[in-house]
């Protein structure tokens, strides 16, 4: 019998665009079940998670109270850290059993967004009106406006670590599809399985958190997807 033709691009763009909701969804919940198991563990009480009113799972935790720095700073970063290993996990995992493709498909989506949300929340914390766990450690442990430089730096630095890896995840991932090689077509391969469904993903998440600011969210995500091309070895 012989094998099965690849997906044709536009398809296999479909495939991961539609692929890039559930798996954000999981990866919202991943963070939400992971902060608040963590956080219980540091001492801040959870009551469990909830929906929230925007069909989002979250921590029913109550983040008050006298502790020092180091568990404030666990319990706020642990859940978004916690569900990119987690999804960087199923995703190894799961090609390593080869389990079915729409499976691999939304753990690579999940993985993506896990993984380039983690700057995106480093950056929302220097910029005006920003939020999100990060800035919430700034405001729990000191002046809110003192080293957003240094904050800033951090961020670029962890776009282009994530950035190189799931570059790397969606050209490995990619390679089941379509077996051609060549620095263009990786780079085409990137915009198909990750780049595009990251972005729509992060967009859609940043307008639900409303981290930032429109254009300093149409930003970051331009930077974003360049640095994801400019990355792809």
């Amino acid at each position: 019998m012989p094998p099965r033709a690849p997906l044709s691009a536009p398809l296999l763009a479909a495939a991961c665009l539609v692929a890039a909701v559930p798996a954000a969804w999981i990866a919202l919940a991943a963070d939400a079940a992971v902060a608040g198991a963590v956080g219980s563990l540091m001492g801040f009480p959870w009551a469990g998670l909830a929906l929230s009113p925007r069909f989002t799972v979250v921590a029913a935790q109550l983040m008050e109270g006298s502790h020092p720095p180091a568990l404030w700073a666990i319990a706020l970063l642990a859940g978004p850290a916690g569900s990119a290993l987690l999804g960087l996990g199923v995703h190894l995992f799961l090609s390593l059993v080869r389990s079915a493709a729409w499976l691999r498909v939304v753990a690579l989506e999940w993985a993506a967004f896990a993984a380039l949300r983690l700057p995106a929340l480093l950056i929302a914390a220097v910029l005006p009106g920003g939020r999100g766990p990060v800035d919430s450690l700034y405001r729990r442990l000191g002046e809110p406006q003192s080293g957003r430089w240094a904050v800033a730096l951090l961020a670029l630095l962890a776009l282009w670590g994530t950035a190189t890896l799931v570059a790397r995840l969606a050209v490995g991932a990619g390679r089941d599809w379509m077996r051609v090689d060549g620095r263009g077509f990786r780079r085409h391969l990137v915009r198909v399985v990750a780049g595009y469904p990251a972005l729509v993903s992060l967009a859609a998440w940043s307008a639900v958190a409303a981290w930032a600011r429109t254009g300093w969210m149409a930003g970051w995500l331009l930077v974003t997807f360049v640095t994801l091309m400019l990355l792809t070895a």
